[in-house]
């Protein structure tokens, strides 16, 4: 479980290990966040942010060297999404040509 506060503005990362073609074929990345553990979210839903490719030359400045990250900017100074006090469930997006791929990855605790 991560844990940021609410007043705070940071990147929160989720590393993504691709078992079929390469990072290449993604064309998109999102994030939802949801206090209700029982919510599946549609594509819909989902907000659209960074993918950050460590593995490429050169790294993304935003990367960790070797790592592919779903890369999300979380709070209320320009964040990709401002989220009040709470626990919530946090859903990645991975979209390429044929696939819309959403996994449940992680709890946020929100302060």
């Amino acid at each position: 479980m991560a844990t940021i506060y609410a007043t705070a503005t940071e990147y929160l990362a989720n590393a993504l290990t691709i078992t079929r073609g390469s990072v290449d074929n993604i064309t998109g990345v999102g994030v939802y966040h949801d206090i209700n553990p029982d919510t599946v979210p549609t594509v819909e839903d989902f907000t659209m942010v960074t993918l950050v490719d460590g593995t490429a030359e050169p790294p993304d400045p935003l990367a960790e060297t070797g790592v592919i990250d779903v890369l999300s900017l979380i709070g209320p100074r320009a964040g990709d999404v401002v989220l009040t006090p709470g626990d919530y469930q946090r859903w990645v997006l991975i979209t390429t040509a044929t696939e819309d791929i959403i996994r449940k990855v992680d709890v946020l605790e929100v302060l």
